[in-house]
C-alpha cells in the first residue's frame, strides 16, 4: 500500500498533473450533474454542461499544442487528453442529443476505457496487474470503435463545426482516440505476449457476445419477416395484417427489442436523424427512448419485419401486456415512484364477495420539480368491479364522483392539458383492467389516492379463493407495504404469504406489492341480501341447467396449448362435422389427418375465430391462454364489427377446457354473443357424446357471477326478507346488468343514459363510465359533472352495510328527536 501511494504521489508531481486533475474532476462533476437533471428533468440541465464544455476546449486545445511542442515532457498526460475529450464529447450530447439517450453501461464502458489507458500509458516498470488492465481496455475498446464508425458521416459537418464555434472537433474525437491508442498500445503488444493475448480477449469477447446476441436476434427477425410475408398474401379482408404476426408470436427476449426499433431503441436507418422518434406512430408508447449501441449494431444483420410502428405497437400490447405503455399520457411520469401501499381487504364469505382498498402514497424524485402525472393498471380477478375513487387535495380526502366516460375523460384532459390542477380519474378497460390516473406530482407535492374494488371469490375444489391485485405503475418495487385481512364471521383462512393475527386483523408488512393468494372453506349460501330503494337483492346459489344440444358443427379451436392427446381425444369421437379453421378456411379433422393439422398450430398462440362465418347451433371448443388481441385493439377493423352484428343470432355454444381465458374469449363471454362455460377436458368430452350443454340459468331480474358460483336476483322488497348483507351485492348486480346490456346498447342514446343511471346508482367503473375526482365544486360545475345524489356512493371498508330506506330514515330522525327531549326533560328534573 505504502509503495502505491508513493507511486501516486511521483506521479502527481510531474508537469500537469494536478491542474489536469482539477479540470477533470470538476468537468466530470459538471458532466453527472446535467445527466442527472436531464435524468430527473430539471430545468436548464443542458446549461450545467456549458462551462464543462468551455474548459475542456480551452484545456484540451492548450495540453494538445503543450504535448504536441514538447512531447517528452508532456506526453504523460495523453490519458488526461483523452478522458476529457470524451467528457467533452459527452457535455456536447446533452446540448445537441446526437447519440440521444445513451444507457448507462456506455457511460461505464467509456470510462473504463479511459481510466485503463493511465495504467497502460505509463512509462514505469511492467505490473502483475498489467495484463488484466488490456483485457478491461480491449473489452471497452469496441464502445470506441462504435462511436467512431458511428460518426463516419458526420466529419464533414464536424469539420465545418471546427471552424465555426471550435465543437465540431468533438465529432472527430473517437476517429483521432482511435489512431493514438492503435500506435501506442501496439508498442506493448508486439513486445509482450500475454498483453496480447488480454487486450484480444476482451476484445474477443464483446464481439461473441454481439454475434450470439445477432443471431438469435435475426432467427426472430427472420420468422417474424417470413410470417408477415406469407400472410400479406391472405384474402381474409376482415382483421388487420398485423394479427397474423401476434398470432404467430411467442413472446421473448428477442421478439420484444425487434417490435421496439424505432420506437424505444434507435435503429440504424435513423442515425444522424436529431428527431428519431418523432412522427413513427399514430399511438403513444411511453417508455424510455434509448441509443443502445449492442441492439443497433444486431439491428444491421437482420430483416425488416414488415410491419408498421402502429402494428408493432399492437402486437406489444397483445402479447408482451404492454397495455400501460400505451395509455394516452399528456404529462410524463418517468421520475415517480410509488412511497408506501396499504392494501385492506375485507372478506364478506356469505356473500362469496369481497372488497379491497388500496391506498397509494406517490412521490417524485428529489429535486424533481416539474409536474408529473401517474398512471396505474389495475389487473383485476374475473367479474371485478371498481367502486371507490379518493384523492387527498391540500390534506382533504375528496371523494370521486361518478359520471359518463366522455364526460370524465373530457374534463380531466382539460385540467390537466390546460389548466395543470388536480384531477384523478378512473377508467374500465377490456380485460378485467381498470386505469386510475393522478396529476400532478412533484418533489413538493406527493400526492396519496385511494381506490377500491368489488370482487368475487372465486369457487375450486370446495374452497373459495381471494386472489390479490396485479398492479402496475410507477416504480411499485420499492414501495413499503402493509395489507389487511379481516373476515365479516368465523370462516378460516389460510394464505400464501405470511400474515400475523393482531387485534383480530390478519397482518403483513413488505416491499413492493406481492402477489399472493388466501383460501377460505365454501360455505353455503344462508339468506344474504341487500335492500335498495324499495328493491332487495338476494345472493344465492348458480343454478345450472342441462339443455339438450346437438350442434350442427363442432370446431376445435386449436393453438399451442393444445396437446396431440387433447385432440386426438375429440377425433376419437368420430363426428363427421368436426371442423378447424386454416387461414380463415374451415377444414375437416379426423382421425387420419389430426397429426399433421395439429402441425399448422404449434406455433399458433391464440385465434380469432370468425364466429360470424358459423352455422346456426355450432359449438367450439377452444382451449384459451392468457394473451390475445382484444376488441379495442380490433375496433376499426370489419372484423368486430360483423362479431358484433351477425354473431348473437347464431347461437353458438362455447366450451373451454382451460382454467385460464385470454381478453377476446372474456369480452366474448361478458357481452353474451355465445353461451359460454368452462369445464374440463373429461366433462366436455362426456357433454358431446350425451348431446347436452350446461347452461347457467338466467333470468331478467338476475345476474350470474360465475366464478363465485352464485347468482343475484332482484325482487320487490317486501316484510320478510331483511336487508343482511352488504352493499357490494347490489353493486355486483349492477356491473352485470350493465356489461349484460352493453353490446345492445351502442349507439342507443336513450338506452345508454339509462346504464349510466344504473352505473351512477350503484357507483360502478363501466364501459359507460368513469369516476373523477376535481380539485373544487366549482370544477364539477364547469365540466357539467352533477354531484351523485341518492346514490350508493363511494364504497368503503368501514361502510358496507344497509342504507335505510327513506321511510327509514324518518323513523330514525323521529326516533332521534324524540331521544334528545326525553334526555332534556330528565335533565332538568335532576337539577
Amino acid at each position: 500500500m505504502r509503495y502505491k501511494i508513493e507511486v501516486l504521489d511521483s506521479y502527481t508531481q510531474k508537469p500537469g498533473v494536478l491542474i489536469s486533475l482539477v479540470v477533470t474532476l470538476f468537468s466530470a462533476l459538471l458532466l453527472v450533474s446535467s445527466l442527472v437533471s436531464r435524468e430527473f428533468h430539471f430545468y436548464n440541465s443542458e446549461s450545467i454542461a456549458v462551462p464543462s464544455l468551455i474548459f475542456e476546449f480551452v484545456y484540451g486545445t492548450v495540453l494538445s499544442f503543450l504535448i504536441l511542442r514538447n512531447k517528452e515532457t508532456y506526453i504523460h498526460l495523453t490519458s488526461f487528453l483523452i478522458l476529457n475529450w470524451f467528457i467533452g464529447c459527452f457535455c456536447l450530447n446533452t446540448l445537441i442529443p446526437i447519440f440521444q439517450d445513451l444507457p448507462i453501461w456506455v457511460y461505464v464502458a467509456t470510462f473504463t476505457f479511459c481510466i485503463s489507458n493511465f495504467f497502460i500509458y505509463r512509462n514505469s516498470d511492467e505490473s502483475a496487474n498489467t495484463p488484466y488492465y488490456f483485457f478491461l481496455n480491449g473489452l471497452s475498446f469496441t464502445i470506441i470503435l462504435y462511436f467512431a464508425l458511428y460518426l463516419i458521416p458526420a466529419m464533414p459537418y464536424s469539420f465545418i463545426g471546427i471552424i465555426a464555434l471550435g465543437l465540431g472537433f468533438y465529432g472527430l474525437v473517437p476517429a483521432l482516440v482511435i489512431i493514438i491508442h492503435t500506435l501506442t498500445v501496439l508498442r506493448y503488444l508486439t513486445r509482450n505476449r500475454i498483453y496480447f493475448i488480454s487486450f484480444g480477449a476482451g476484445f474477443s469477447i464483446i464481439i461473441v457476445s454481439l454475434m450470439v446476441f445477432t443471431i438469435g436476434l435475426n432467427i426472430e427477425s427472420n420468422k417474424i419477416a417470413k410470417t408477415a410475408m406469407v400472410k400479406s398474401f391472405s384474402n381474409d379482408d376482415d382483421l388487420p395484417n398485423y394479427i397474423a404476426v401476434s398470432q404467430n408470436l411467442k413472446p421473448n427476449f428477442f421478439n420484444e427489442i425487434l417490435l421496439k426499433k424505432n420506437i424505444v431503441y434507435t435503429g440504424p436507418d435513423n442515425f444522424f436523424s436529431f428527431d428519431n422518434f418523432n412522427s413513427f406512430s399514430n399511438q403513444q408508447f411511453n417508455e424510455r427512448k434509448t441509443h443502445n449501441p449492442f441492439i443497433s449494431i444486431a439491428y444491421l444483420f437482420c430483416k425488416d419485419l414488415g410491419l408498421s410502428n402502429d402494428d408493432k405497437i399492437n402486437i406489444l400490447k397483445s402479447n408482451f401486456d404492454k397495455r400501460l405503455e400505451t395509455e394516452e399520457q399528456l404529462w410524463s411520469g418517468e421520475n415517480l415512484f410509488t412511497k408506501s401501499i396499504k392494501e385492506d381487504v375485507k372478506i364478506y364469505s356469505d356473500s362469496r364477495l369481497a372488497y379491497t382498498e388500496i391506498t397509494m402514497n406517490i412521490a417524485a424524485a428529489e429535486n424533481s420539480r416539474r409536474d408529473q402525472e401517474a398512471i396505474y393498471s389495475f389487473q383485476l380477478p374475473e367479474g371485478s368491479v371498481a367502486t371507490s375513487l379518493s384523492l387527498w387535495v391540500n390534506g382533504i380526502e375528496r371523494k370521486g364522483i361518478l359520471t359518463t366516460k366522455e364526460k370524465a375523460k373530457k374534463a380531466y384532459n382539460q385540467i390537466v392539458g390546460v389548466e395543470y390542477r388536480d384531477p384523478s380519474l378512473m377508467q374500465w378497460k377490456e380485460g378485467n383492467k381498470v386505469v386510475v390516473r393522478v396529476f400532478p406530482i412533484n418533489n413538493k407535492t406527493p400526492r396519496t389516492f385511494k381506490c377500491g374494488f368489488t370482487t368475487p371469490l372465486k369457487v375450486e375444489d370446495n374452497l373459495m379463493n381471494y386472489q390479490s391485485l396485479s398492479i402496475k405503475g410507477p416504480n411499485i418495487s420499492n414501495a413499503e407495504t402493509i395489507s389487511r385481512i379481516q373476515i365479516v364471521g368465523n370462516t378460516k383462512i389460510e394464505t400464501s404469504k405470511d400474515f400475523e393475527l393482531k387485534n383480530g386483523f390478519y397482518i403483513n408488512q413488505s416491499k413492493g406489492l406481492d402477489d399472493w393468494h388466501a383460501n377460505m372453506p365454501l360455505n353455503k349460501i344462508r339468506s344474504n341480501s341487500f335492500a335498495w330503494k324499495n328493491k332487495v337483492y338476494e345472493v344465492k346459489d348458480i343454478e345450472k341447467t342441462v339443455i339438450p344440444f346437438i350442434p350442427s358443427e363442432i370446431i376445435l379451436d386449436l393453438n399451442t396449448n393444445w396437446t396431440i392427446k387433447q385432440i386426438e381425444s375429440f377425433v376419437n369421437l368420430d363426428k363427421k362435422n368436426m371442423y378447424v379453421f386454416i387461414n380463415g378456411q374451415k377444414t375437416a379433422i379426423n382421425k387420419e389427418n389430426f397429426k399433421a393439422v395439429q402441425l399448422d398450430f404449434e406455433d399458433f398462440h391464440y385465434s380469432l375465430l370468425p364466429l360470424y362465418k358459423l352455422a346456426k347451433n355450432s359449438l367450439i371448443i377452444t382451449k384459451s391462454g392468457t394473451f390475445s388481441a382484444n376488441f379495442e385493439d380490433l375496433e376499426n377493423s370489419n372484423y368486430l364489427k360483423k362479431i358484433k352484428t351477425e354473431t348473437k343470432e347464431r347461437n353458438i355454444k362455447v366450451i373451454n377446457i382451460s382454467a385460464n381465458i385470454n381478453p377476446f374469449w372474456q369480452t366474448v363471454k361478458e357481452q353474451k354473443y355465445v353461451d359460454y362455460f368452462q369445464t374440463s377436458l373429461k366433462n366436455s368430452l362426456k357433454m358431446i357424446e350425451q348431446h347436452q350443454f350446461i347452461l347457467f340459468k338466467s333470468a331478467k331480474n338476475t345476474v350470474n357471477i360465475e366464478p363465485a358460483q352464485i347468482s343475484i336476483q332482484e325482487n320487490i322488497k317486501d316484510s320478510i326478507l331483511k336487508s343482511n348483507g352488504t352493499n357490494h351485492i347490489y353493486r355486483m348486480y349492477a356491473f352485470g346488468k350493465v356489461l349484460e346490456e352493453h353490446v345492445e346498447i351502442q349507439g342507443d342514446t336513450l338506452a345508454n343514459n339509462q346504464y349510466v343511471e344504473l352505473a351512477k346508482d350503484a357507483n360502478i367503473v363501466t364501459p359507460v363510465s368513469s369516476l373523477i375526482v376535481l380539485e373544487t365544486d366549482e370544477d364539477y360545475k364547469k365540466n357539467g359533472i352533477e354531484k351523485n345524489v341518492n346514490t350508493l356512493g363511494n364504497a368503503s371498508i368501514n361502510n358496507d352495510g344497509s342504507v335505510p330506506e327513506p321511510h327509514e330514515w324518518l323513523l330514525i330522525i323521529i326516533g332521534s328527536i324524540t331521544l334528545y327531549f326525553y334526555y332534556r326533560k330528565n335533565k332538568k328534573q335532576t337539577i
